[in-house]
């Protein structure tokens, strides 16, 4: 009889011990990626997950795998969460849980180039990555000569071989790539197109509201400290900031 009740109550606590959030990670470069010599996981937001898992006190199973299956995965519930932009089209498939802060969609042009406004846009070879969303006014603007690649590398390949003007895309992925690939000094005038928000995002299949205020909190106190800042700083240096005052 003692045997079975110590059963029980060992069967009981571990239903209590709720199991780790399923977190997937975008597998692209700064973001979540593997060390080419160690094959470690390596990224900005494998940093920022391990700050929120020891703030919240919530574990975290972290996986990477590629945009759309982050998508795909909390649009189903085979992922409980994510981090990922803001889009007003997206806000009724997902439940925030933290804002974590805002990048720029920006425009960079070649050393020399005037980019002061978003009128010098006209007439320049801009690389675009295909299927990115900058802004409303430039995703639209059918008179720009667009040049769409596959990735930020290419691009940033292309401005240096003077066969772009300018490139576009997130401040955060273009200040480190462009660090990275020793091209910083190729870099002239940045036109910001909009700040875009980044938050915590919950397959809106998670019904745990306890957990996910949890998480909330434990970003807000994050971002409050500065903690999440220091972490972009380390990985893209302070150029990558903009803010909501500087967009055309």
């Amino acid at each position: 009889m003692k045997h079975l009740l110590l059963l029980f109550v060992l069967s009981f606590n571990a239903s209590l011990v709720a199991a780790p959030l399923r977190a997937l990670i975008m597998e692209t470069e700064p973001w979540g990626f593997h060390d080419e010599t160690t094959g470690q996981a390596m990224g900005i937001w494998l940093e920022i997950a391990a700050l929120i898992e020891a703030e919240s006190g919530l574990q975290q199973q972290k996986r990477l795998v590629p945009y759309a299956r982050v998508l795909e995965s909390l649009h189903y519930g085979d992922a409980d969460l994510s981090y990922l932009i803001r889009a007003p089209a997206r806000d009724g498939e997902v439940q925030h849980a933290g804002y974590l802060f805002s990048f720029g969609s920006v425009v960079l042009a070649r050393e020399g180039i005037k980019l002061e406004r978003y009128e010098d846009l006209a007439g320049l070879r801009i690389g675009v990555l295909r299927g990115i969303r900058l802004s409303p006014r430039f995703d639209a603007d059918t008179s720009l000569n667009k040049v769409y690649l596959r990735n930020y590398e290419t691009l940033i390949g292309m401005l240096a071989a003077g066969r772009l003007d300018a490139i576009s895309g997130n401040s955060l992925s273009l200040m480190y790539l462009s660090e990275q690939l020793q091209v910083s000094e190729l870099l002239g005038d940045r036109l910001v197109l909009q700040a875009t928000p980044v938050t915590v995002q919950f397959s809106l299949h998670y019904e745990d509201t306890q957990r996910m205020e949890r998480i909330q909190q434990a970003v807000e106190r994050l971002q409050q400290s500065g903690a999440i800042e220091q972490v972009l700083d380390r990985w893209a240096g302070p150029d990558w900031r903009v803010t909501r005052e500087s967009e055309s």
